[in-house]
């Protein structure tokens, strides 16, 4: 499951900055009782026929997407490198079908500085796609797994998308 952009990416000429902080915090509900679990299609009387999981744990998932983010705008520092310590918390991200394709992520961004530990930025965001027609007849039984999860991806790189380019995050990481 790999990011990919969902706005036009300028690399920025600056040496890399950032690293992301393992662990990432999981904070999710749904899901928190399966690490790799991402989402489900259900039949018609909600009856879970499908399921769609991550090659990997999601907080694996998502540290990787932020640091291929970070990678395309030139900011990504190696682990102990860098300025500043990004760590995340993922508050949701899930998919699931009904009808349509739902796909919601809510993402939290802590940038400190490595040296002081100085918390210098803080946001959260959360990315919302619904995709699909509500006369569809690819349900339950006949739904794609791999169409959810384009959905799933969206969300996730849009969410990204919006933390990393807000201009108080490129503000707090210039110093």
């Amino acid at each position: 499951m790999a990011y990919a952009p969902t706005v036009p990416v300028s690399a920025v000429s600056a040496r890399p900055l950032v690293a992301v902080v393992q662990p990432v915090t999981n904070q999710r509900r749904a899901g928190s009782d399966d690490p790799r679990w991402i989402g489900t299609i259900r039949g018609g009387y909600g009856n879970p026929v499908k399921t769609l999981e991550a090659d990997r744990p999601v907080d694996q998932v998502v540290a990787g997407a932020f640091s291929e983010a970070l990678a395309a705008r030139g900011l990504q520092a190696g682990t102990g490198d860098g300025r500043y310590a990004l760590a995340i918390t993922i508050y949701q991200f899930d998919a699931n079908q009904y009808v349509r394709r739902e796909a919601t992520a809510d993402f939290g961004i802590r940038v400190t500085e490595r040296a002081t530990g100085r918390e210098v930025w803080s946001d959260r965001t959360k990315a919302y796609n619904v995709d699909g027609s509500i006369l569809s007849l690819s349900t339950g039984v006949f739904a794609s797994v791999d169409d959810l999860k384009r959905v799933a991806l969206r969300s996730m790189s849009e969410a990204i998308d919006t933390l990393l380019d807000k201009p108080g995050f490129r503000a707090a990481i210039r110093g």
